[in-house]
């Protein structure tokens, strides 16, 4: 057994919570690098409390699929959520974000798991 082992490998993510994210991650194969086709997948992001990783997930929501150019032409290896102001504004603290990817066929892919740190908003009343 490796005791070495972080689930934290997917890039960690800093903000002011109740400002718009948009996040986009790039798939890719880890052996070759070659991109990881999603044209027949889908996908969702979810985000909980890094403290309480055995709860239920704050924020989950499906991601958009979407192509990107590379040196081979167009590829469908793209993925992008948008975090909303109202999602996060009341958040604060260290999170653990994952990517779940369903391909046609059933199977499900977690490519591992990022950390989200979200500091306090400091004026959370604007523009209300």
């Amino acid at each position: 057994m490796n005791c070495d082992y972080s689930p934290y490998s997917l890039p960690t993510i800093d903000f002011v919570g109740g400002s718009t994210q948009e996040l986009v991650f790039h798939t890719f194969f880890s052996q070759n690098k070659k991109p990881f086709d999603l044209s027949s997948c889908t996908a969702s992001f979810a985000l909980i409390n890094f403290v309480n990783k055995n709860g239920s997930p704050l924020i989950a929501k499906p991601m958009e699929v979407s192509k990107s150019e590379d040196g081979d032409g167009t590829v469908t290896n793209v993925l992008r959520v948008v975090l909303l102001p109202e999602e996060t504004v009341d958040l604060v603290g260290k999170f653990i974000y994952q990517i779940t990817i369903q391909d046609i066929s059933g199977e499900i892919e977690i490519p591992d798991q990022g950390i989200i740190r979200i500091a306090n908003n400091i004026n959370k009343s604007f523009p209300h």
